[in-house]
């Protein structure tokens, strides 16, 4: 079973946890010690990718709680942002104004409750499917769907708190 096609997948959800890129990389390292040291419960039935992002998201919310007090806003893939603002041809003040506007989203992205955090960057940042996210986590398709817009809702409402 090859997990190199997953460390990507698992960076980034772990990066939307940590505050920066040091502690993503850390917290995947965690993770996928942790697939090694539980391999033997994994029930070979073939899907492995659920099983390792319901890992991924246990131990992405146990690091969440356990730094709570010191969260800081989250670090993006600088050269994904470079590669995208070169790819739109923005003059720099659009550039910057992007940034600006993506970091104030990260922020209050961050506020969210771990599980509709992760629900909303799996659908939202990561474009996972209602139905991929609803059979990851054992959950219905509609409960997922619920909680998806709660979590969007919740994250309007500090959007639009912040700027009263």
């Amino acid at each position: 079973m090859m997990i190199d096609g997953f460390s990507k997948k698992i960076y980034n959800i772990a990066l939307n946890f940590a505050s920066n890129r040091d502690d993503a990389a850390d917290l995947t390292q965690d993770i996928f010690l942790k697939v090694y040291n539980n391999i033997d419960k994994f029930n070979d039935d073939g899907h492995f990718e659920p099983w390792l992002v319901r890992l991924a998201k246990n131990q992405c919310i146990d690091y969440w709680r356990r730094n709570k007090a010191n969260r800081a806003r989250v670090e993006f893939d600088e050269n994904v942002q470079a590669r995208a603002i070169h790819e739109s041809q923005v003059t720099p003040e659009e550039s910057s104004i992007q940034a600006h506007d993506a970091e104030f989203l990260r922020e209050k992205l961050s506020i969210l409750p771990p599980e509709l955090r992760l629900l909303l960057i799996m659908r939202d940042i990561q474009g996972y499917s209602y139905e991929d996210i609803s059979g990851h986590f054992h959950i219905p398709l509609g409960t997922t769907k619920s909680r998806i817009n709660r979590a969007r809702a919740r994250l309007a409402k500090l959007v639009l708190n912040e700027g009263n």
